[in-house]
C-alpha cells in the first residue's frame, strides 16, 4: 500500500483488502491494527472528524498494510464543521481521504446545503493534489455524490457501501468510480442486485466496522474472507479467484498516475 507515491502491492497471495474501516471506533483499536497487519489485509483507516486522525494516524504508522484516511463525516458536518480548516493540512500527510460525502438521512434543507459546502470544499482542495483517493459516504445523496465529483476529478473514487439507483450505479460506473462491498450488501437481494452491475474490475471489499455486525459480533479485517466467499460465489469464481480479483482491482485504484 502506497505511502506518498509507494506502490507496495508486489506481493498478493494470501493479501486480502479491507477498503473502509473505522479502526478507532473499536474498544481495541491496537489490537485490530496488528490483526490487519498480521492477516496482510490492505486497509484504509477512515476517520470520521479532523480531530481524531491523528491518533488513527499514530496507531498506524509505519504500517505495511495500513494506511490512515482524513475524513469529515456528513453527519458530523453539524457537530464538526468548525474542523474543517483543520482538514487541509492533514492532506499533506496521507493520500487518503475519507469518511466524506452527503448524507441524504435528514430532509433538513439548511444541513443539506451546509453538508453539500463541506463536500464541495473537501472535493475542490483534493483535486489540487490530483492523487488522493476518497472514500464516500452516500446515502439517499447518490445522485448529488456522483454529480459533485464529476468526470473530471483527477483523483479516484470509492463509493462506499453504495446504495443508490441501477442508473446511479451506471453513471458512477461511467466516470470510473470503485465500489467498495460489504457483508450486508453480499447477503442481502438488492446488495446483490447492485454488486451484479457494478464492473467487475472496480469492486474491492469492505467491513465497514465496527457499524456491522458478523456473527453477532463487530466485522474486523478478517472477516473479508466472508466478503470475498460471496462475491466468487455472484462472479462464479473460486475463493482464490475472487481474491486475486480484489487484490487486482485494490492495485489498480491505488497505482499513482500523477
Amino acid at each position: 500500500m502506497p505511502s506518498g507515491d509507494r506502490n507496495e502491492t508486489t506481493e498478493t497471495g494470501g493479501a486480502m483488502v479491507d477498503a473502509h474501516c473505522h479502526i478507532d471506533l473499536y474498544p481495541d483499536p491496537e489490537n485490530v491494527v496488528a490483526e490487519s497487519e498480521a492477516g496482510r489485509i490492505y486497509t484504509i483507516a477512515v476517520t470520521n472528524a479532523p480531530s481524531v486522525f491523528h491518533y488513527t494516524a499514530s496507531i498506524t504508522a509505519n504500517h505495511k498494510y495500513i494506511r490512515a484516511a482524513a475524513g469529515l463525516h456528513p453527519e458530523l458536518v453539524q457537530s464538526h464543521g468548525r474542523e474543517l480548516n483543520l482538514l487541509w493540512p492533514l492532506l499533506e500527510q496521507t493520500r487518503y481521504v475519507g469518511e466524506v460525502g452527503l448524507d441524504y438521512s435528514t430532509t433538513d434543507q439548511s444541513v443539506r446545503r451546509a453538508q453539500r459546502d463541506v463536500f464541495t470544499q473537501i472535493l475542490e482542495r483534493c483535486s489540487g493534489y490530483r492523487n488522493k483517493i476518497l472514500t464516500l459516504h452516500s446515502r439517499r445523496a447518490a445522485g448529488d455524490v456522483i454529480a459533485a465529483v464529476g468526470n473530471d476529478y483527477p483523483g479516484k473514487v470509492i463509493l462506499h457501501w453504495f446504495s443508490g439507483s441501477g442508473a446511479e450505479l451506471e453513471r458512477a460506473a461511467g466516470f470510473g468510480m470503485y465500489f467498495s462491498v460489504n457483508t450486508s450488501m453480499v447477503n442481502s437481494k438488492k446488495g446483490q442486485a447492485l454488486i451484479a452491475k457494478m464492473p467487475a474490475d472496480r469492486v474491492i471489499t469492505e467491513s465497514d466496522g465496527p457499524f456491522i455486525n458478523v456473527v453477532n459480533e463487530p466485522a474486523r479485517p478478517h472477516h473479508m474472507e466472508r466478503v470475498i466467499e460471496r462475491l466468487g460465489l455472484l462472479w462464479g469464481l473460486s475463493f482464490e479467484e475472487s481474491r486475486a480479483r480484489v487484490i487486482s482491482n485494490f492495485r489498480g485504484l491505488i497505482a499513482d498516475e500523477s
